[in-house]
């Protein structure tokens, strides 16, 4: 995997017609040589947690894809060639066995490289989505590599089984794979228990996201230097200080956002920004429309 100072390999000239599905819009310039797309069998309707289909596409070079607001997350899984990925603001180039994790609710891309790029994509939906993201961390990371590439390639191929199985049989198949899949991700080999005093750290600022919480003062409740919480922070939930509060103060306002009392200055405040076009800005950049929008679209589902 590598980090990618320059972007301007993502950029769309002209940007096509947009697309819509499921409440999402995406852009696609199509470019491959094969794709083979297998829905899995619906279960029970109210799944909590389950993995709605399995593809695996070879794209040729330039093909381009980019999508907003989301509403599952999609797994891709380089398997031969490179693709370029982009979420957050952040670009990476990744290579055989590393995955990109593309976010629900908000504006992600992906790109193949220079020699083309195969890949196996899935798409997780149900219920608790959201929630899981936010308890296992996994909602914070964008990327993940040194997988175990064998145990990864095995799951997709249980998961391509239930595609034959009948929905009854496949229904608990399904969560189980869902949830062991997600688990190789959120603990790959390798990474051990948090420390102490950073597990305490993460705990008051998903209670508190909205305090002034400056790096110095991250590092000095962790009893580290600033340039050492950041290499904590990378090892431990990949990313940075600044990020990973950015994302909590996010997910924070989403919450808010519900409460159709609460003003967006309110709500800004509440999640520690002193400027309300500053959150806004922050808001869309993140998710890919504007905190009113993404009020009006909560409106409308409710």
């Amino acid at each position: 995997m590598k980090i990618l100072e320059d972007i301007s390999a993502f950029r769309w000239e002209p940007l096509p017609p947009p697309c819509y599905f499921q409440g999402m819009e995406f852009f696609h310039r199509r470019s491959r040589r094969s794709y083979r797309m297998r829905a899995l069998p619906a279960g029970i309707a109210d799944d909590l947690l389950r993995i709605d289909c399995i593809c695996e596409v070879d794209l040729l070079r330039q093909a381009h894809y980019m999508r907003r607001c989301a509403p599952f997350l999609s797994i891709e899984y380089v398997k031969q060639g490179s693709l370029l990925v982009r979420q957050r603001g952040r670009a990476y180039e990744l290579e055989k066995g590393e995955i990109f994790l593309m976010q629900p609710q908000m504006e992600n891309e992906f790109l193949s490289g220079e020699g083309g790029c195969r890949k196996i994509s899935v798409m997780i939906v149900g219920k608790l989505l959201e929630s899981f993201l936010a308890e296992s961390g996994l909602g914070m990371r964008d990327v993940a590599a040194g997988l175990d590439s064998r145990h990864i390639e095995r799951l997709f191929q249980e998961i391509e089984e239930l595609a034959d199985e009948t929905p009854d049989d496949a229904s608990c198949r399904n969560s189980r794979l869902t949830f062991e899949f997600l688990q190789s991700l959120r603990i790959p080999s390798g990474i051990h228990e948090l420390p102490e005093l950073l597990a305490e750290l993460r705990e008051e600022l998903e209670l508190h996201p909205e305090c002034d919480w400056s790096q110095h003062r991250m590092a000095g409740r962790c009893g580290c230097s600033c340039t050492h919480l950041v290499r904590l922070f990378r090892k431990y939930f990949d990313t940075t200080p600044r990020q990973y509060l950015l994302e909590l103060r996010m997910r924070r306002a989403k919450q808010l956002l519900a409460d159709e009392k609460l003003s967006v200055k309110e709500i800004s405040a509440r999640v520690g920004y002193d400027n309300a076009l500053n959150f806004s800005t922050g808001f869309r950049k993140r998710f890919g429309i504007s905190p009113s929008e993404y009020r009006k679209q909560l409106s409308i589902f409710s």
